[in-house]
């Protein structure tokens, strides 16, 4: 019996035999090679490959779709698929060019540490770039049959793996490598697949075959598990199964505080794999959708792209509402190369000061969000608004694109809502000229808004004592939004990672909030936080 430690990716126990899943080594010949030849057997693996994601998009749930559809985009690429060619013509083969190529642009997304959408894409430019390489090399796609379940092990785990074995044939996932938030593992956690990751590859030597207990709960696995730890392990299996039907229960129960208040819970997320996850925690829709995360390195995404990804998210969503912040470059750091020097400072031009400094790249972005509100309900924010001249300024740009639109003959949503994130005291204070100059509804973004009330950069450790996002002056602030939202019928909610403090909500709460966005991790914390408040704790005393 041996214990092996890891990373917890999706949570679960489960008791099993272990199947090793081994990827091929690539190698490849010297040539030579015609290069008319191998750009021909190029365009038919490609296509090849596309039909076999687009197939697997239609089986899948909306997250797993996703993903496949952005692989097969991915293949039509013309900045990655004209390097491939560059690369047949220089004398290599389809498939050595087609994996040279393919690791550069995985690596480079890989290395974007500060956007976690993006480095969940490094994995898929992988599995695409591997589909086509094994088409060109007439390797199997599928993996083999299983006529049991079994804990897959590998190195690391693609999201085509998951979906290339018989559904109901994974008890588990355990990998050498990889990363709690690849794809592979949140399609684990969107299947309900207990995995770790990161065990390191002494555990894949000698596992195929073997008995494994994986808690992956608290990312670890036993292998060989003697009778008693085995015994141990059935016992609380059977508990998981209880406490599992007891959530079950909280999920059911109405959205409603101890007297009777209801209040609207929402998310906060970065594309359509996290908003899947959150819709099966019980979010109502998205509160806050970070469009930055979508970028690619070294350039902003076109029209058709962004649309693309709006419409990913709105289906995630399952016809639940989602509200989109426009580029926040600067926050978010997304785009580094794009936007080098005072504009991307906390202090700077950032949000929607940058992007009325760049209409063009702020057109691209209305026009998608107008064209993708047309396939479901989607409302956009402006993030880092100081003042009603930068609400106008960015309106007069949505008409200018409504316009467009309207020329162009493209279905957009005339009536697509427009509305204002709260993240500076200067727009708290005098949040009535936006109602008054058309503005649909407001969201208090408490990250920034805590850091500039009270000079506290919230992610400097020193500073963490001025850093209070339930303070006196954050409550009048808060205070001030609700009254006159309140006098003129404007929907108001409150995200950041202190609504996601069941403490700080409750507070929230007695300020008036109703709708609160959290992460999706948090939300049936908060929801329960919630249903043991009383939204009106003065009440009984009065009466």
């Amino acid at each position: 019996m041996k214990v092996y430690k890891g990373v917890s990716a999706s949570p679960g126990l489960v008791l099993g035999q272990v199947s090793r899943l081994e990827h091929h080594v690539e190698t490849f010949s010297h040539g030579p090679f015609n290069p008319e030849r191998e750009l021909r057997l190029l365009a038919n693996a490609v296509h090849t490959a596309q039909n076999e994601l687009d197939s697997m998009a239609e089986r899948a749930a909306p997250t797993e779709q996703a993903i496949f559809l952005f692989q097969s985009m991915m293949l039509d690429d013309e900045g990655m698929m004209n390097e491939v060619r560059f690369c047949i013509n220089a004398g290599i083969s389809a498939s050595a060019a087609m994996h040279q190529v393919g690791q550069r642009y995985a690596d480079q997304l890989a290395n974007m540490k500060d956007n976690p959408y993006m480095q969940l894409r490094s994995v898929d430019i992988l599995d695409a770039t591997r589909r086509v390489i094994n088409i060109l090399t007439n390797r199997p796609r599928v993996w083999l049959a299983l006529d049991h379940p079994v804990i897959l092990a590998a190195d690391r785990l693609m999201p085509t793996d998951l979906f290339s074995v018989p559904s109901g044939m994974i008890l588990g996932v355990i990998t050498a490598e990889g990363s709690g938030q690849s794809h592979a593992a949140i399609i684990a956690r969107a299947m309900n697949i207990p995995g770790i990751v990161q065990v390191g590859k002494d555990f894949l030597d000698d596992c195929d075959g073997r008995t494994v207990i994986l808690d992956a709960t608290n990312g670890n696995c036993i292998l060989d598990p003697d009778a008693v730890a085995r015994q141990q392990a059935e016992a609380s299996i059977c508990q998981l199964q209880r406490e599992d039907a007891e959530m079950k229960q909280l999920h059911s129960l109405p959205d409603e505080t101890r007297d009777g208040e209801p209040f609207e819970l929402l998310a906060n997320c970065f594309g359509p794999e996290d908003i899947d996850t959150a819709m099966q925690s019980g979010a109502k829709g998205v509160g806050l959708l970070r469009s930055g995360y979508m970028m690619l390195p070294g350039r902003i995404l076109d029209e058709q792209e962004q649309y693309f990804f709006y419409c990913s998210c709105l289906a995630a969503a399952n016809g639940c509402p989602v509200t989109v912040r426009t580029f926040d470059f600067g926050s978010d750091r997304t785009v580094a190369d794009a936007n080098q020097g005072p504009q991307s400072s906390k202090l700077g031009l950032r949000g929607i000061r940058n992007s009325l400094r760049q209409p063009q790249q702020f057109q691209t972005q209305i026009c998608a969000l107008l064209r993708a509100a047309a396939r479901g309900p989607l409302r956009v924010m402006f993030p880092m608004v100081t003042e009603v001249e930068d609400w106008d300024a960015a309106m007069s740009i949505v008409e200018h694109c409504r316009q467009s639109l309207r020329e162009r003959g493209v279905p957009f949503n005339e009536n697509t809502q427009f509305g204002v994130m709260l993240s500076i005291p200067a727009a708290c204070l005098t949040v009535e000229d936006f109602i008054a100059h058309g503005c649909d509804f407001l969201v208090i973004g408490t990250n920034d808004l805590t850091q500039y009330t009270h000079a506290a950069d919230r992610e400097l450790a020193s500073a963490e004592h001025y850093y209070r996002p339930a303070s006196p002056a954050m409550k009048k602030l808060i205070t001030m939004v609700m009254d006159a939202a309140s006098a003129h019928h404007v929907p108001v909610t409150i995200c950041g990672l202190a609504v996601g403090n069941p403490a700080n909500t409750a507070q929230y709460l007695h300020l008036g909030l109703r709708s609160f966005s959290v992460s999706p991790q948090n939300l049936l914390k908060v929801k329960q936080a919630l249903l043991d408040t009383d939204a009106h704790p003065d009440a009984g005393e009065k009466d």
